[in-house]
């Protein structure tokens, strides 16, 4: 069980490198001037809201490629140059930054992997976005998850009433199914579920990284399960309590996120953190009760060439009143590779979940990099999913090791190919999803 260590240990020499690498100085420039070309609908504050830098700041060079990046996410515009050109005397900068519009309404197919959710793959959106030139968001979309479908109604207003706040509104139905293993037979378990959110999020300052909203949803959980295609009723009581009828939860929710890794599609150097914390209202009625907390943190160093060296672990708790679909579930290609697809939680799922993972990176075909097609990873990955009653231990852990393929697909994103092998038992898992692991 010493395997177990061995991704943490290594993760938090690799976080503080990554840290200290992250912080080390940079040439600065001052920008004179900002100048906007090609938006003939979108106002020029639409742009420069967006900018993670204005006119006077002093400005790092990799802020540049951060601007860039910053503005191609809002996906207002089908293409962002940004051209930086000296200034009228040393050391200040002008930037020319040339944007190419998108008109609505128009479809898109999209596919990718969100740092928390995971991997998506949405065949169907009618976007409305940027509807009167102010950056306004609106999307119908269907979309597929881990294993979760969904239909999502969108909507953004950046600045609304011209404050420092983004407002975000989702009306959404959601079908999730949930995995049982009960006498070594895996129970598909289908919960329908529908709702909204409404949340804000700050532009400014230290909250920038946060998130505050609030969601309200029904749930009513199928009756009756497949073990392949038989009928399944006889659910544990983890499980049977909460089959039957209709549920409510309103839950209040807070999530931080601070980004420091120097791009997002192949991560080289930097780190990653995020939080989350969700509590719901006082039940009444046939309302659930739950508080949640999930902190999860990665870190990449490029050790030579393009040959990078990531970490990541991963912590969540939550109440033991939670109900089955709120709580975590753990094995598969998305969380501990080798191992079937929530195959290593309790009845019910668990209650205290911990993760780490190491990935060697390597590109095998450099062109285009770090946008390239073909990738190679080496990984060891660890995991336990315990009740609030278990006490942890090193035995609790499972442990896997492997190497897989990443094929960067247009429109798609990365289509990840993991070989993975248990390190506890003689066997082996081909596994196959969506974007980086972590």
């Amino acid at each position: 069980m010493k395997t177990t260590l061995i991704p943490l240990l290594l993760f938090v020499c690799l976080f503080q490198t990554a840290f200290t690498q992250n912080t080390r100085p940079s040439k600065k420039f001052i920008i004179e001037n900002i100048s906007i070309e090609g938006n003939s609908k979108s106002s020029d504050y639409v742009v420069f809201e967006n900018l993670p830098f204005a006119i006077g700041d002093t400005l790092a060079d990799e802020k540049i490629n951060e601007g860039i990046e910053k503005l191609k996410s809002l996906e207002i515009f089908s293409d962002v140059v940004l051209q930086p050109r000296a200034g009228s005397a040393p050391g200040l900068l002008n930037l020319t930054i040339t944007v190419e519009e998108r008109y609505w309404p128009h479809f898109r197919f999209k596919g990718g992997f969100s740092e928390l959710d995971g991997w998506f793959l949405t065949p169907v959106s009618l976007n409305l976005d940027n509807i009167f030139g102010m950056g306004n968001f609106i999307d119908l979309g269907l979309t597929f998850g881990d294993r979760v479908t969904r239909v999502d109604i969108n909507y953004i207003n950046p600045n609304i009433f011209d404050s420092d706040l983004d407002f975000h509104s989702k009306l959404y139905v959601h079908s999730q199914e949930i995995l049982h293993y009960i006498e070594n037979e895996k129970v598909v378990h289908t919960v329908p579920q529908g709702g909204i959110y409404l949340g804000f999020k700050p532009r400014r300052g230290f909250f920038k990284h946060f998130k505050f909203g609030i969601s309200s949803y029904t749930i009513n959980p199928d009756s009756i399960a497949k073990v392949g295609n038989d009928d399944f009723s006889a659910f544990p009581d983890e499980v049977a309590k909460h089959v039957g009828e209709k549920w409510q939860a309103s839950v209040f929710n807070i999530s931080f996120n601070l980004d420091k890794r120097d791009q997002s599609s192949f991560p080289s150097n930097g780190w990653w953190l995020g939080a989350n914390f969700d509590q719901t209202t006082k039940p009444a009625g046939n309302k659930v009760e739950f508080s949640r907390f999930i902190l999860d943190a990665r870190a990449y160093h490029n050790l030579f060439a393009h040959v990078v060296l990531a970490g990541r672990v991963k912590f969540g708790s939550i109440s033991e009143a939670a109900p089955f679909w709120e709580k975590f579930y753990l094995g598969g290609p998305n969380s501990l590779r080798g191992f079937s697809d929530r195959s290593l939680s309790p009845s019910g799922g668990g209650e205290k979940l911990y993760q780490a993972g190491l990935e060697f990176r390597f590109p095998i075909t450099e062109k285009h990099y770090p946008q390239h097609f073909l990738s190679g990873v080496i990984f060891v990955d660890s995991g336990a999913n315990l009740l609030t009653s278990q006490k942890i231990d090193l035995k609790s852990f499972n442990n896997s090791a492997g190497f897989g393929l990443r094929f960067r697909i247009p429109f798609i994103g990365i289509i990840r190919l993991d070989m993975a092998y248990p390190l506890e038992f003689d066997d082996s898992k081909l596994q196959i999803s969506l974007g980086h692991t972590f």
